[in-house]
Protein backbone atom coordinates (compact mmCIF):
# COMPACT_ATOMS: atom_id res chain seq x y z
CA UNK A 1 0.00 0.00 0.00
CA UNK A 2 2.94 1.99 0.52
CA UNK A 3 3.92 2.48 -3.16
CA UNK A 4 0.20 3.21 -3.77
CA UNK A 5 0.00 6.50 -1.34
CA UNK A 6 3.84 6.91 -3.03
CA UNK A 7 2.71 7.17 -6.46
CA UNK A 8 -0.54 9.15 -5.57
CA UNK A 9 1.94 11.73 -3.77
CA UNK A 10 3.57 12.07 -6.98
CA UNK A 11 1.16 12.10 -9.39
CA UNK A 12 -1.17 14.03 -7.79
CA UNK A 13 0.58 17.22 -6.51
CA UNK A 14 0.71 18.85 -10.06
CA UNK A 15 -3.37 18.07 -10.05
CA UNK A 16 -4.11 18.84 -5.95
CA UNK A 17 -6.53 22.11 -6.57
CA UNK A 18 -8.52 19.50 -8.92
CA UNK A 19 -7.85 16.47 -6.54
CA UNK A 20 -9.12 18.70 -3.39
CA UNK A 21 -11.91 20.42 -5.17
CA UNK A 22 -13.38 16.96 -6.16
CA UNK A 23 -13.57 15.18 -2.58
CA UNK A 24 -14.89 18.73 -1.50
CA UNK A 25 -17.99 18.64 -3.60
CA UNK A 26 -18.62 14.96 -2.63
CA UNK A 27 -18.56 16.31 0.63
CA UNK A 28 -20.96 18.80 -0.17
CA UNK A 29 -22.94 16.35 -1.67
CA UNK A 30 -22.71 13.94 1.69
CA UNK A 31 -23.85 16.86 4.00
CA UNK A 32 -27.27 17.45 2.11
CA UNK A 33 -27.87 13.40 2.38
CA UNK A 34 -27.13 13.64 5.84
CA UNK A 35 -29.29 16.04 6.52
CA UNK A 36 -32.03 14.12 4.42
CA UNK A 37 -33.17 12.07 7.20
CA UNK A 38 -33.65 15.34 9.70
CA UNK A 39 -36.21 16.32 6.75
CA UNK A 40 -38.16 13.50 6.88
CA UNK A 41 -38.60 12.66 10.69
CA UNK A 42 -39.61 16.86 10.56
CA UNK A 43 -42.10 15.80 7.84
CA UNK A 44 -43.36 12.86 9.85
CA UNK A 45 -43.22 14.31 13.31
CA UNK A 46 -44.31 17.82 12.53
CA UNK A 47 -46.00 17.61 9.25
CA UNK A 48 -48.10 14.62 9.77
CA UNK A 49 -48.52 13.86 13.35
CA UNK A 50 -48.85 17.31 14.97
CA UNK A 51 -49.98 19.25 12.14
CA UNK A 52 -50.68 17.42 9.58
CA UNK A 53 -50.17 20.21 7.21
CA UNK A 54 -49.99 19.51 3.55
CA UNK A 55 -48.66 23.02 2.82
CA UNK A 56 -45.53 22.09 5.21
CA UNK A 57 -44.92 18.68 3.71
CA UNK A 58 -45.22 20.03 0.31
CA UNK A 59 -42.24 22.59 1.77
CA UNK A 60 -40.46 20.25 2.84
CA UNK A 61 -40.38 17.87 -0.01
CA UNK A 62 -39.29 21.17 -2.14
CA UNK A 63 -36.16 21.68 0.21
CA UNK A 64 -35.78 17.64 -0.37
CA UNK A 65 -35.66 18.57 -4.57
CA UNK A 66 -33.45 21.21 -3.82
CA UNK A 67 -31.43 18.87 -1.85
CA UNK A 68 -31.35 16.57 -4.36
CA UNK A 69 -30.41 19.17 -7.47
CA UNK A 70 -27.60 20.30 -5.31
CA UNK A 71 -26.12 17.10 -4.71
CA UNK A 72 -26.83 16.01 -8.37
CA UNK A 73 -24.49 19.80 -9.29
CA UNK A 74 -21.64 18.67 -6.90
CA UNK A 75 -21.23 14.79 -8.02
CA UNK A 76 -21.28 16.27 -11.68
CA UNK A 77 -18.27 18.48 -10.77
CA UNK A 78 -16.75 15.81 -8.74
CA UNK A 79 -17.20 13.33 -11.75
CA UNK A 80 -15.92 15.81 -14.07
CA UNK A 81 -12.88 16.15 -11.95
CA UNK A 82 -12.17 12.61 -11.07
CA UNK A 83 -12.15 12.07 -15.17
CA UNK A 84 -9.58 14.96 -16.13
CA UNK A 85 -7.56 14.08 -13.18
CA UNK A 86 -7.38 10.36 -13.81
CA UNK A 87 -6.87 10.81 -17.46
CA UNK A 88 -3.81 13.22 -17.22
CA UNK A 89 -2.45 11.36 -14.65
CA UNK A 90 -2.18 7.68 -16.48
CA UNK A 91 -1.17 9.90 -19.49
CA UNK A 92 1.36 10.76 -17.45
CA UNK A 93 2.32 7.70 -16.14
CA UNK A 94 2.69 6.08 -19.22
CA UNK A 95 4.71 8.57 -20.70
CA UNK A 96 7.53 8.37 -17.63
CA UNK A 97 7.25 4.84 -17.32
CA UNK A 98 8.06 4.76 -20.57
CA UNK A 99 11.06 7.24 -21.06
CA UNK A 100 12.43 5.45 -17.67
CA UNK A 101 12.30 2.13 -19.77
CA UNK A 102 14.28 3.71 -22.49
CA UNK A 103 17.00 5.06 -19.86
CA UNK A 104 17.43 1.36 -18.51
CA UNK A 105 20.70 -0.43 -20.28
CA UNK A 106 20.10 -4.16 -21.62
CA UNK A 107 21.82 -5.15 -18.17
CA UNK A 108 18.51 -3.98 -16.19
CA UNK A 109 15.92 -5.00 -18.94
CA UNK A 110 17.41 -8.24 -18.49
CA UNK A 111 16.36 -9.03 -15.30
CA UNK A 112 12.69 -8.12 -16.35
CA UNK A 113 10.89 -9.85 -18.86
CA UNK A 114 9.56 -8.31 -21.41
CA UNK A 115 6.01 -9.86 -20.38
CA UNK A 116 6.28 -8.10 -17.65
CA UNK A 117 6.99 -4.66 -19.47
CA UNK A 118 3.73 -4.80 -20.97
CA UNK A 119 1.79 -5.73 -18.55
CA UNK A 120 2.91 -3.01 -16.39
CA UNK A 121 2.37 -0.68 -19.29
CA UNK A 122 -1.13 -1.58 -19.79
CA UNK A 123 -2.96 -3.22 -17.14
CA UNK A 124 -1.08 -1.59 -14.33
CA UNK A 125 -1.11 1.76 -15.37
CA UNK A 126 -4.94 1.51 -16.26
CA UNK A 127 -5.40 0.05 -12.89
CA UNK A 128 -4.03 2.78 -10.78
CA UNK A 129 -5.59 5.38 -13.30
CA UNK A 130 -8.89 3.65 -12.39
CA UNK A 131 -8.02 4.01 -8.54
CA UNK A 132 -7.11 7.73 -8.74
CA UNK A 133 -10.75 8.10 -10.65
CA UNK A 134 -12.23 6.55 -7.70
CA UNK A 135 -9.90 7.96 -4.92
CA UNK A 136 -11.40 11.51 -6.22
CA UNK A 137 -15.26 10.25 -6.24
CA UNK A 138 -15.45 8.20 -3.58
CA UNK A 139 -12.63 7.36 -0.86
CA UNK A 140 -13.53 10.45 1.11
CA UNK A 141 -17.34 10.15 0.75
CA UNK A 142 -17.90 6.94 1.61
CA UNK A 143 -16.43 6.89 5.38
CA UNK A 144 -17.79 10.32 6.02
CA UNK A 145 -21.24 9.10 5.28
CA UNK A 146 -20.48 6.27 8.12
CA UNK A 147 -19.33 8.69 10.50
CA UNK A 148 -21.62 11.30 9.84
CA UNK A 149 -24.41 9.11 9.95
CA UNK A 150 -23.29 7.71 13.19
CA UNK A 151 -22.68 10.84 14.79
CA UNK A 152 -26.05 11.82 13.77
CA UNK A 153 -27.25 8.96 15.62
CA UNK A 154 -25.50 9.77 18.81
CA UNK A 155 -27.82 13.25 18.62
CA UNK A 156 -30.81 11.44 18.16
CA UNK A 157 -30.75 8.33 20.97
CA UNK A 158 -27.15 7.83 22.61
CA UNK A 159 -28.10 3.87 23.45
CA UNK A 160 -28.85 3.49 19.43
CA UNK A 161 -25.61 5.25 18.96
CA UNK A 162 -23.92 2.63 20.68
CA UNK A 163 -25.53 0.21 17.40
CA UNK A 164 -23.96 1.85 14.99
CA UNK A 165 -20.52 2.18 16.83
CA UNK A 166 -20.66 -1.69 17.05
CA UNK A 167 -22.00 -2.06 13.33
CA UNK A 168 -19.02 0.18 12.03
CA UNK A 169 -15.93 -1.91 14.00
CA UNK A 170 -17.73 -5.50 12.68
CA UNK A 171 -17.49 -4.20 9.83
CA UNK A 172 -14.20 -2.35 9.79
CA UNK A 173 -12.75 -5.56 10.66
CA UNK A 174 -14.41 -7.19 7.73
CA UNK A 175 -13.08 -4.86 5.24
CA UNK A 176 -9.37 -5.19 6.92
CA UNK A 177 -9.53 -9.22 6.67
CA UNK A 178 -10.94 -9.10 3.09
CA UNK A 179 -8.19 -6.58 1.87
CA UNK A 180 -5.41 -8.20 3.97
CA UNK A 181 -5.93 -11.87 2.27
CA UNK A 182 -7.12 -10.62 -1.31
CA UNK A 183 -3.60 -8.99 -1.61
CA UNK A 184 -1.17 -11.94 -2.28
CA UNK A 185 -4.02 -13.49 -4.63
CA UNK A 186 -4.01 -10.20 -6.86
CA UNK A 187 -0.25 -10.34 -6.81
CA UNK A 188 -0.57 -13.92 -8.29
CA UNK A 189 -2.94 -12.74 -10.85
CA UNK A 190 -0.50 -10.10 -12.13
CA UNK A 191 2.32 -12.98 -12.25
CA UNK A 192 -0.16 -15.53 -13.98
CA UNK A 193 -1.00 -12.60 -16.41
CA UNK A 194 2.55 -11.66 -17.04
CA UNK A 195 2.82 -15.96 -17.86
CA UNK A 196 -0.14 -15.60 -20.38
CA UNK A 197 1.14 -12.41 -22.17
CA UNK A 198 4.27 -13.75 -22.70
CA UNK A 199 3.07 -17.38 -23.90
CA UNK A 200 1.04 -15.45 -26.46
CA UNK A 201 3.53 -13.20 -27.67
CA UNK A 202 6.16 -16.37 -28.61
CA UNK A 203 3.43 -18.30 -29.91
CA UNK A 204 3.02 -15.15 -32.29
CA UNK A 205 6.13 -14.39 -33.11
CA UNK A 206 7.69 -18.06 -33.14
CA UNK A 207 3.93 -19.48 -35.49
CA UNK A 208 6.10 -20.60 -38.23
CA UNK A 209 8.43 -22.66 -35.75
CA UNK A 210 5.72 -24.31 -34.12
CA UNK A 211 3.98 -25.12 -37.07
CA UNK A 212 7.18 -26.90 -38.53
CA UNK A 213 7.57 -28.55 -35.90
CA UNK A 214 4.21 -29.74 -35.28
CA UNK A 215 4.01 -28.77 -31.87
CA UNK A 216 0.89 -26.49 -31.91
CA UNK A 217 -0.99 -29.20 -29.60
CA UNK A 218 2.07 -28.97 -27.02
CA UNK A 219 1.70 -25.00 -27.05
CA UNK A 220 -2.29 -25.04 -26.68
CA UNK A 221 -1.09 -27.16 -23.91
CA UNK A 222 0.99 -24.85 -22.19
CA UNK A 223 -0.89 -21.82 -22.53
CA UNK A 224 -4.24 -24.08 -21.41
CA UNK A 225 -2.11 -24.71 -18.10
CA UNK A 226 -1.47 -21.09 -17.43
CA UNK A 227 -4.78 -20.09 -17.91
CA UNK A 228 -5.88 -22.67 -15.94
CA UNK A 229 -3.89 -21.55 -13.20
CA UNK A 230 -5.13 -17.97 -13.58
CA UNK A 231 -8.48 -18.99 -13.62
CA UNK A 232 -7.81 -21.06 -10.45
CA UNK A 233 -6.31 -18.36 -8.64
CA UNK A 234 -9.31 -15.49 -9.83
CA UNK A 235 -11.84 -17.81 -8.47
CA UNK A 236 -10.16 -18.25 -5.32
CA UNK A 237 -10.12 -14.11 -4.79
CA UNK A 238 -13.71 -14.18 -6.60
CA UNK A 239 -15.05 -16.43 -3.68
CA UNK A 240 -12.93 -13.78 -1.03
CA UNK A 241 -14.22 -11.19 -2.72
CA UNK A 242 -17.84 -12.61 -2.49
CA UNK A 243 -17.56 -12.57 1.42
CA UNK A 244 -17.65 -8.99 1.63
CA UNK A 245 -21.40 -7.66 0.56
CA UNK A 246 -23.11 -11.11 2.55
CA UNK A 247 -20.98 -10.39 5.52
CA UNK A 248 -21.59 -6.72 5.73
CA UNK A 249 -25.62 -7.22 4.77
CA UNK A 250 -25.84 -9.37 7.87
CA UNK A 251 -24.12 -6.75 10.22
CA UNK A 252 -26.09 -3.76 8.59
CA UNK A 253 -28.92 -6.16 9.13
CA UNK A 254 -28.72 -6.85 12.75
CA UNK A 255 -28.11 -3.56 12.63
CA UNK A 256 -31.69 -2.55 11.89
CA UNK A 257 -33.08 -5.39 14.04
CA UNK A 258 -31.65 -3.77 16.90
CA UNK A 259 -32.73 -0.01 15.93
CA UNK A 260 -36.44 -1.53 15.30
CA UNK A 261 -36.51 -3.24 18.26
CA UNK A 262 -35.04 -0.73 20.96
CA UNK A 263 -36.42 2.20 18.97
CA UNK A 264 -39.91 0.64 19.39
CA UNK A 265 -38.99 0.30 23.00
CA UNK A 266 -38.03 3.79 23.52
CA UNK A 267 -41.41 4.93 21.11
CA UNK A 268 -43.68 3.31 24.03
CA UNK A 269 -41.40 5.45 26.43
CA UNK A 270 -42.89 9.48 27.65
CA UNK A 271 -39.90 11.79 26.40
CA UNK A 272 -39.08 8.80 23.93
CA UNK A 273 -37.93 8.45 20.51
CA UNK A 274 -40.61 9.64 18.17
CA UNK A 275 -41.82 7.89 15.10
CA UNK A 276 -39.86 10.20 12.67
CA UNK A 277 -36.90 9.45 14.80
CA UNK A 278 -36.44 5.76 14.20
CA UNK A 279 -37.59 6.59 10.86
CA UNK A 280 -34.61 8.50 10.34
CA UNK A 281 -32.52 6.62 12.36
CA UNK A 282 -33.26 3.49 9.90
CA UNK A 283 -32.46 6.19 7.13
CA UNK A 284 -29.09 6.86 8.47
CA UNK A 285 -28.22 2.46 8.48
CA UNK A 286 -29.21 3.00 4.88
CA UNK A 287 -27.13 5.32 4.15
CA UNK A 288 -24.35 3.43 5.88
CA UNK A 289 -25.72 0.01 4.05
CA UNK A 290 -24.87 1.83 0.55
CA UNK A 291 -21.81 3.80 1.55
CA UNK A 292 -20.32 0.52 2.57
CA UNK A 293 -21.49 -1.35 -0.20
CA UNK A 294 -18.97 1.36 -2.52
CA UNK A 295 -16.55 0.59 0.20
CA UNK A 296 -16.47 -3.16 -0.90
CA UNK A 297 -15.44 -1.90 -4.29
CA UNK A 298 -13.08 0.20 -2.96
CA UNK A 299 -11.43 -2.91 -1.58
CA UNK A 300 -11.38 -4.47 -4.63
CA UNK A 301 -10.05 -1.54 -6.91
CA UNK A 302 -7.61 -0.53 -4.41
CA UNK A 303 -6.06 -4.39 -3.68
CA UNK A 304 -5.22 -4.70 -7.63
CA UNK A 305 -4.10 -1.27 -7.31
CA UNK A 306 -1.74 -1.41 -4.88
CA UNK A 307 -0.28 -4.81 -5.82
CA UNK A 308 0.15 -2.68 -9.22
CA UNK A 309 1.24 0.07 -7.27
CA UNK A 310 4.39 -2.55 -6.51
CA UNK A 311 4.98 -3.84 -9.67
CA UNK A 312 5.25 -0.45 -11.44
CA UNK A 313 7.65 1.23 -8.26
CA UNK A 314 9.63 -1.85 -8.98
CA UNK A 315 10.27 -0.63 -12.68
CA UNK A 316 11.06 3.19 -11.33
CA UNK A 317 13.18 1.32 -8.71
CA UNK A 318 15.27 0.14 -11.65
CA UNK A 319 18.53 2.71 -12.07
CA UNK A 320 20.60 2.07 -15.03
CA UNK A 321 24.17 1.27 -14.37
CA UNK A 322 25.47 2.73 -17.28
CA UNK A 323 26.64 6.33 -15.88
CA UNK A 324 26.48 9.22 -19.20
CA UNK A 325 29.86 10.81 -19.72
CA UNK A 326 30.08 14.87 -20.75
CA UNK A 327 31.81 14.85 -24.02
CA UNK A 328 29.60 15.92 -26.72
CA UNK A 329 32.44 16.45 -29.17
CA UNK A 330 36.07 15.74 -30.64
CA UNK A 331 37.90 18.29 -32.68
CA UNK A 332 39.54 15.64 -35.21
CA UNK A 333 38.82 12.07 -35.95
CA UNK A 334 42.51 10.07 -34.80
CA UNK A 335 44.32 7.46 -37.40
CA UNK A 336 43.78 5.02 -34.55
CA UNK A 337 40.04 5.19 -34.29
CA UNK A 338 38.70 2.15 -31.80
CA UNK A 339 40.79 0.01 -29.26
CA UNK A 340 39.67 -2.78 -26.77
CA UNK A 341 42.26 -3.40 -23.82
CA UNK A 342 42.09 -6.24 -21.74
CA UNK A 343 38.47 -6.44 -22.19
CA UNK A 344 36.13 -9.13 -19.67
CA UNK A 345 32.75 -8.96 -20.00
CA UNK A 346 30.10 -11.55 -18.46
CA UNK A 347 26.68 -11.23 -18.61
CA UNK A 348 25.22 -12.09 -15.32
CA UNK A 349 27.40 -12.29 -11.94
CA UNK A 350 28.65 -15.22 -11.54
CA UNK A 351 28.62 -16.71 -14.83
CA UNK A 352 31.08 -17.28 -17.79
CA UNK A 353 32.79 -14.63 -19.78
CA UNK A 354 31.44 -14.01 -23.27
CA UNK A 355 34.13 -12.00 -23.55
CA UNK A 356 37.55 -12.64 -22.13
CA UNK A 357 40.81 -10.84 -22.46
CA UNK A 358 40.16 -8.99 -25.85
CA UNK A 359 42.33 -6.42 -27.45
CA UNK A 360 42.65 -4.93 -30.66
CA UNK A 361 42.95 -1.78 -32.58
CA UNK A 362 41.38 -0.35 -35.46
CA UNK A 363 42.32 2.28 -37.40
CA UNK A 364 40.33 4.90 -39.07
CA UNK A 365 38.29 3.84 -42.65
CA UNK A 366 39.54 0.22 -42.46
CA UNK A 367 37.25 -2.38 -43.60
CA UNK A 368 37.31 -5.20 -40.45
CA UNK A 369 35.80 -8.35 -40.36
CA UNK A 370 34.67 -10.54 -37.30
CA UNK A 371 33.93 -14.34 -37.23
CA UNK A 372 33.69 -17.74 -35.11
CA UNK A 373 31.59 -19.87 -33.94
CA UNK A 374 28.13 -19.26 -32.58
CA UNK A 375 28.20 -17.89 -29.01
CA UNK A 376 31.63 -16.99 -29.45
CA UNK A 377 31.28 -13.47 -28.67
CA UNK A 378 31.13 -11.69 -32.17
CA UNK A 379 28.01 -9.86 -30.98
CA UNK A 380 28.97 -8.95 -27.37
CA UNK A 381 31.55 -7.11 -29.05
CA UNK A 382 29.35 -4.43 -30.67
CA UNK A 383 27.04 -4.31 -27.91
CA UNK A 384 30.10 -3.05 -25.65
CA UNK A 385 30.84 -0.60 -28.13
CA UNK A 386 27.64 1.26 -28.61
CA UNK A 387 27.80 1.23 -24.68
CA UNK A 388 24.11 -1.13 -24.20
CA UNK A 389 26.30 -2.99 -21.34
CA UNK A 390 29.90 -1.65 -19.81
CA UNK A 391 32.97 -3.70 -19.63
CA UNK A 392 33.37 -5.82 -16.39
CA UNK A 393 37.10 -5.43 -16.91
CA UNK A 394 39.50 -3.42 -19.46
CA UNK A 395 38.29 -0.56 -21.23
CA UNK A 396 36.96 0.70 -24.57
CA UNK A 397 38.80 3.07 -26.77
CA UNK A 398 37.47 5.12 -29.30
CA UNK A 399 39.48 8.27 -30.37
CA UNK A 400 41.23 7.89 -27.18
CA UNK A 401 38.61 8.47 -25.07
CA UNK A 402 37.10 5.65 -22.90
CA UNK A 403 33.47 5.08 -24.62
CA UNK A 404 32.43 6.04 -20.68
CA UNK A 405 33.56 9.67 -20.98
CA UNK A 406 31.10 10.23 -24.00
CA UNK A 407 27.16 11.61 -24.09
CA UNK A 408 25.27 8.74 -25.38
CA UNK A 409 23.64 10.95 -28.06
CA UNK A 410 27.48 12.06 -29.15
CA UNK A 411 28.71 8.28 -29.30
CA UNK A 412 25.69 6.70 -31.05
CA UNK A 413 25.97 9.38 -33.25
CA UNK A 414 29.23 7.97 -34.71
CA UNK A 415 28.10 4.79 -34.48
CA UNK A 416 25.65 3.01 -36.45
CA UNK A 417 24.36 -0.23 -36.25
CA UNK A 418 22.46 -2.82 -38.95
CA UNK A 419 21.47 -5.57 -36.37
CA UNK A 420 21.34 -9.27 -36.72
CA UNK A 421 17.33 -8.81 -36.93
CA UNK A 422 16.41 -6.15 -39.20
CA UNK A 423 13.70 -4.13 -37.50
CA UNK A 424 11.49 -1.90 -39.65
CA UNK A 425 8.47 0.04 -37.49
CA UNK A 426 5.23 0.58 -38.81
CA UNK A 427 4.63 3.86 -41.22
CA UNK A 428 6.38 3.91 -44.68
CA UNK A 429 9.68 3.89 -46.24
CA UNK A 430 10.24 7.53 -45.92
CA UNK A 431 9.25 7.95 -41.95
CA UNK A 432 11.87 4.58 -41.54
CA UNK A 433 14.83 5.98 -43.31
CA UNK A 434 14.55 9.50 -41.75
CA UNK A 435 14.12 7.52 -38.33
CA UNK A 436 17.48 9.39 -36.51
CA UNK A 437 17.44 12.37 -39.28
CA UNK A 438 14.03 14.11 -39.74
CA UNK A 439 15.43 17.05 -41.90
CA UNK A 440 17.12 14.43 -44.38
CA UNK A 441 16.12 15.25 -47.90
CA UNK A 442 14.87 12.57 -50.48
CA UNK A 443 17.89 12.96 -52.79
CA UNK A 444 20.11 11.79 -49.77
CA UNK A 445 17.21 9.06 -48.93
CA UNK A 446 18.01 7.59 -52.58
CA UNK A 447 21.45 7.69 -52.61
CA UNK A 448 21.80 5.50 -49.84
CA UNK A 449 19.23 3.01 -51.45
CA UNK A 450 21.06 3.03 -54.15
CA UNK A 451 24.09 2.21 -51.61
CA UNK A 452 22.30 -0.59 -50.34
CA UNK A 453 20.40 -2.04 -53.70
CA UNK A 454 16.90 -0.64 -52.03
CA UNK A 455 16.10 1.33 -54.86
CA UNK A 456 14.98 -0.67 -57.50
CA UNK A 457 12.31 -2.71 -55.77
CA UNK A 458 11.48 0.68 -54.07
CA UNK A 459 10.66 2.52 -57.27
CA UNK A 460 8.50 -0.76 -58.23
CA UNK A 461 6.34 -0.01 -55.38
CA UNK A 462 2.93 2.28 -56.15
CA UNK A 463 3.88 4.67 -53.19
CA UNK A 464 7.60 4.42 -53.64
CA UNK A 465 9.26 6.15 -50.16
CA UNK A 466 5.50 6.52 -49.03
CA UNK A 467 4.83 3.30 -49.66
CA UNK A 468 3.24 1.71 -46.36
CA UNK A 469 5.60 -0.59 -44.13
CA UNK A 470 3.42 -2.95 -41.64
CA UNK A 471 4.30 -4.15 -38.20
CA UNK A 472 8.28 -5.18 -37.99
CA UNK A 473 8.26 -4.88 -42.40
CA UNK A 474 6.07 -7.84 -42.82
CA UNK A 475 5.40 -7.03 -46.33
CA UNK A 476 8.54 -6.92 -47.24
CA UNK A 477 10.94 -9.99 -47.60
CA UNK A 478 13.90 -10.46 -45.22
CA UNK A 479 16.45 -9.45 -47.67
CA UNK A 480 14.51 -6.22 -48.57
CA UNK A 481 13.96 -5.89 -44.50
CA UNK A 482 18.18 -6.09 -44.49
CA UNK A 483 19.23 -3.55 -47.37
CA UNK A 484 16.43 -1.05 -45.87
CA UNK A 485 18.12 -1.34 -42.36
CA UNK A 486 21.06 -0.97 -44.18
CA UNK A 487 19.85 2.02 -46.03
CA UNK A 488 18.62 3.55 -42.45
CA UNK A 489 22.04 3.11 -41.09
CA UNK A 490 23.68 5.15 -43.82
CA UNK A 491 21.11 8.12 -43.99
CA UNK A 492 23.53 9.91 -40.43
CA UNK A 493 26.44 9.48 -42.83
CA UNK A 494 28.23 7.21 -39.44
CA UNK A 495 32.27 7.70 -38.79
CA UNK A 496 31.73 3.51 -37.73
CA UNK A 497 29.19 1.35 -39.70
CA UNK A 498 28.63 -1.99 -38.01
CA UNK A 499 27.38 -4.37 -39.72
CA UNK A 500 26.00 -7.31 -37.22
CA UNK A 501 25.56 -10.60 -39.92
CA UNK A 502 23.31 -7.79 -42.01
CA UNK A 503 24.09 -10.15 -45.17
CA UNK A 504 22.28 -13.63 -44.18
CA UNK A 505 19.27 -13.17 -46.14
CA UNK A 506 21.13 -12.32 -49.23
CA UNK A 507 22.24 -14.00 -52.35
CA UNK A 508 26.44 -14.40 -52.86
CA UNK A 509 26.33 -11.89 -55.48
CA UNK A 510 24.10 -9.01 -53.51
CA UNK A 511 25.89 -9.06 -50.48
CA UNK A 512 29.25 -8.89 -52.99
CA UNK A 513 27.89 -5.71 -54.93
CA UNK A 514 26.99 -4.28 -51.56
CA UNK A 515 30.05 -4.56 -50.04
CA UNK A 516 31.28 -2.77 -53.36
CA UNK A 517 29.42 -0.06 -52.95
CA UNK A 518 30.15 0.52 -49.14
CA UNK A 519 34.35 0.73 -49.65
CA UNK A 520 33.31 3.88 -51.96
CA UNK A 521 32.62 5.23 -48.62
CA UNK A 522 35.80 7.19 -47.69
CA UNK A 523 37.03 7.65 -44.17
CA UNK A 524 33.85 5.60 -42.77
CA UNK A 525 35.16 2.63 -40.61
CA UNK A 526 33.34 -0.93 -41.24
CA UNK A 527 33.14 -3.75 -38.99
CA UNK A 528 31.42 -6.77 -40.36
CA UNK A 529 30.30 -9.61 -38.56
CA UNK A 530 29.71 -12.15 -40.97
CA UNK A 531 29.37 -16.26 -40.59
CA UNK A 532 30.29 -16.19 -44.23
CA UNK A 533 34.35 -16.26 -44.87
CA UNK A 534 33.84 -15.30 -48.30
CA UNK A 535 32.08 -12.28 -47.45
CA UNK A 536 35.42 -10.96 -44.81
CA UNK A 537 38.40 -12.22 -47.32
CA UNK A 538 39.14 -8.76 -48.79
CA UNK A 539 38.96 -7.29 -45.17
CA UNK A 540 42.05 -5.18 -44.20
CA UNK A 541 41.74 -7.24 -41.02
CA UNK A 542 40.07 -10.14 -39.97
CA UNK A 543 39.13 -10.97 -35.98
CA UNK A 544 38.50 -14.71 -35.25
CA UNK A 545 37.22 -15.56 -32.02
CA UNK A 546 36.80 -18.71 -30.35
CA UNK A 547 35.63 -20.07 -26.97
CA UNK A 548 35.02 -15.74 -26.39
CA UNK A 549 38.73 -15.04 -26.80
CA UNK A 550 40.54 -13.64 -29.59
CA UNK A 551 42.11 -16.97 -32.13
CA UNK A 552 43.86 -15.01 -34.11
CA UNK A 553 43.97 -11.30 -36.11
CA UNK A 554 45.18 -11.06 -39.76
CA UNK A 555 44.38 -10.78 -43.41
CA UNK A 556 42.44 -13.38 -45.20
CA UNK A 557 46.06 -14.56 -46.87
CA UNK A 558 47.54 -14.58 -43.76
CA UNK A 559 44.84 -16.45 -41.60
CA UNK A 560 44.79 -18.83 -43.99
CA UNK A 561 47.99 -20.20 -43.77
CA UNK A 562 48.49 -19.74 -39.73
CA UNK A 563 44.92 -19.93 -38.06
CA UNK A 564 43.77 -23.50 -38.18
CA UNK A 565 40.21 -22.34 -36.97
CA UNK A 566 39.61 -19.84 -39.81
CA UNK A 567 40.79 -22.00 -42.34
CA UNK A 568 38.60 -24.48 -41.17
CA UNK A 569 35.68 -22.41 -41.43
CA UNK A 570 36.26 -21.35 -44.79
CA UNK A 571 37.55 -24.54 -46.74
CA UNK A 572 34.32 -26.31 -44.87
CA UNK A 573 32.05 -22.99 -46.25
CA UNK A 574 33.82 -22.66 -50.34
CA UNK A 575 33.46 -26.85 -50.52
CA UNK A 576 30.05 -26.82 -49.65
CA UNK A 577 29.48 -23.66 -52.03
CA UNK A 578 31.72 -24.53 -54.82
CA UNK A 579 33.46 -21.91 -54.72
CA UNK A 580 37.53 -21.83 -55.04
CA UNK A 581 39.70 -22.06 -51.73
CA UNK A 582 41.88 -19.19 -52.77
Amino acid sequence: MKDLLKLYKRYLKEHKFKALLGPFFKLVEACFELIVPLVIKDIIDIGIKERNDINYVLKMGGLLFLFALVGLLATLITQYFAANVSMKVGTKLRKELKEHISTLSLKELDEISYSTLQTTLTNDTLTFQNSVAMFIRLVVRAPFIVIGATIMSFTISLKIGCIFVLASFAIGFILYFIMKYSLPYNRRIQKDSDDVTRITKENLTGVRVVRAFNKQKFEQDRYNKKCDDLELVSIRLAKLSSLLNPLVTLVINFAIVAILYFGAREVNLVNGLTNGEVTSLLNYMSQISIAISVVANLVIVFSKASSSSERIQKIFNLKSSLKEGNIENVSQIKDDLIEFKDVSFAYHKGSDFALKDINFKIKKGQFIGIIGGTGSGKTTIINLLTRLYDVDKGEILINDINVKDYKFSYLRNLISVVPQNPVLFSGTIRSNLSFRNKNVTDEEIWHCLDLSLSSEFVKEKENQLDEEVLQNGKNFSGGQRQRLTLARALINKPTILILDDASSALDYQTDSLIRTNLKTLKDMTIIMISQRAASLKNADQIIVLDNSQIAAIGTHDNLYKTCSIYKEIYSLQTKESGLNEK
